[in-house]
């Protein structure tokens, strides 16, 4: 008996070396937000009224809520578009997921959604292209979201690359004692 439980042991160890190895390699393989060297890019100027005017007269005409800026927002558009010209790739995901990444900059959002964009030569292009696009579209229509972020960088390749994150912060409630979470043995 005795014997029996140390192979079994001697059988398990193995496996759980492997499993946690594994679970180890593939985390170092995720990306976290900053993570993307973007010292070879350089942000382009963007007329942030031209564009918060033209999604919101576009919103407007749907019976949807005006989009207000937010500077977190267009932190994290600014490191995405970034990003992206750093890689020479339009990927919603170059430099970490859309929660992760806005998160980083310390937006707590009770939603949120991004619309990328490559090789638009103007605000007005890019805009016109998303309100084209039914992905695009969608989000530029989506009644949870209230605040925006937009920006735009060149890389080494030359060529534009456009963020949009649109937004709703998560307000917590605030309770009778004046906080938002109990706290232990409350």
């Amino acid at each position: 008996m005795i014997r029996l439980e140390r192979s079994r042991q001697a059988v398990r160890q193995p496996k759980l070396a492997v499993a946690l190895a594994l679970f180890l390699g593939l985390a170092g393989c995720a990306v976290t937000p900053g993570s993307v060297n973007v010292a070879s890019t350089h942000l382009i100027p963007v007329d942030r009224q031209v564009a918060l005017s033209s999604i919101n007269a576009f919103r407007a005409a749907y019976g949807m809520p005006a989009l207000h800026y937010n500077a977190v927002l267009e932190k994290a558009a600014e490191r995405q578009a970034r990003a992206m010209a750093a890689r020479g790739k339009l990927s919603h995901d170059v430099d970490g997921s859309l929660p992760g990444r806005i998160g980083y900059f310390g937006y707590d959002a009770k939603a949120a959604a991004e619309n990328i964009g490559w090789n638009y030569r103007s605000t007005p292009a890019v805009i016109e292209g998303w309100k084209n696009s039914s992905g695009h579209r969608k989000n530029l229509l989506n009644p949870l979201v209230r605040e925006a972020g937009f920006a735009a960088a060149v890389g080494p390749d030359g060529e534009p690359y456009w963020a949009l994150i649109l937004g709703a912060v998560s307000r917590p409630s605030i309770g009778i004692f004046g906080r938002d979470k109990p706290r232990p043995g409350d």
